[in-house]
């Protein structure tokens, strides 16, 4: 397979699939964030996982099961499981200190056949790692471009309603970037907010970018509503609903900033909806 470049938030990764013994292929919606042959922030090298090798540093944080993060003389060592393998990874991903270089080595017949080698969760881990170094924040939302090229981002946790959001807009929308997973960056002084490719019940996907205008945190009720937050309250609902490297203290401090920028440069309110056309017709009206 030739190499392979994704561009997921403005960030350019070169994924080098050059042992036979794999055979990638990315699918929907990843395919949509294929661009051509570029300068790349981040070099991955795919080879196939021959042998289990212990980890040679410290455990620094377990998802629950599906990943694990360790400390490794490279940099990071990230493991992934799957419940159908026994207690080894199928995936083994070692990466340099900043994320910019990486080696993952894959278990191929755990996939039966074509292999994404970014599969879920090391697409997302190694994203919020980048993002957390300087970059951005993801979170948990829905992200709608409206007709004036505008972004509305819809905050949330699961059946906060971001897929009924994406939803109601229809027409009134011109891209929904994702209905589950959005990036925030900055960039010469201007807040963006970018696609995935991760989406949600409505399976809406974009690698579009939009500038961010407003972020209104979802909570469901019988009247529409537009809240007003204070700063701390705001940057405390978003981090609840933000994906950072919770093993990294600087990373911590970086999001926790970047929060601040967005709850002082946007207006971030509670937004307080009906699932019916009219919820839309509000925010339309307060942009």
């Amino acid at each position: 397979m030739p190499d392979t470049f994704l561009r997921i938030a403005g960030i350019t990764l070169a994924v080098r699939c050059r042992d036979e013994r794999i055979p990638c292929q990315f699918s929907e919606p990843v395919t949509r964030f294929i661009v051509p042959s570029s300068p790349a922030e981040v070099d991955l090298e795919i080879f196939h996982l021959d042998r289990f090798d212990p980890p040679a540093g410290p455990l620094l944080f377990e998802s629950g099961g599906v990943w694990r993060i360790y400390q490794d003389p490279a940099g990071y060592r990230i493991d992934c499981f799957s419940e159908v393998m026994s207690d080894h990874p199928y995936n083994v991903a070692v990466f340099n200190d900043d994320f910019t270089r990486g080696t993952i080595r894959i278990d191929a017949a755990v996939f039966g056949g074509t292999v994404d080698p970014l599969a879920y969760p090391l697409d997302e881990v190694l994203l919020s790692n980048l993002l957390a170094r300087g970059r951005g924040v993801e979170l948990h939302g829905c992200g709608v471009v409206d007709h004036h090229g505008r972004g509305h981002l819809f905050v949330g946790q699961s059946g906060a309603g971001k897929s009924t959001t994406a939803r109601l807009w229809g027409d009134d929308a011109r891209d929904i970037v994702s209905d589950d997973r959005v990036v925030v960056r900055e960039e010469e002084g201007t807040l963006w907010m970018y696609g995935t490719p991760w989406h949600g019940e409505a399976s809406l996907s974009s690698p579009a970018r939009a500038p961010l205008a407003g972020v209104y945190l979802l909570a469901q009720a019988a009247e529409n509503e537009l809240r007003a937050l204070s700063r701390a309250d705001g940057i405390a609902r978003l981090f609840a609903c933000a994906f950072p490297p919770f093993h990294d203290a600087g990373a911590i401090a970086f999001t926790m900033s970047m929060l601040d920028r967005i709850v002082t440069r946007v207006p971030v309110r509670e937004f307080r909806f009906t699932l019916d056309r009219s919820a839309i017709d509000m925010v339309r009206e307060a942009a």
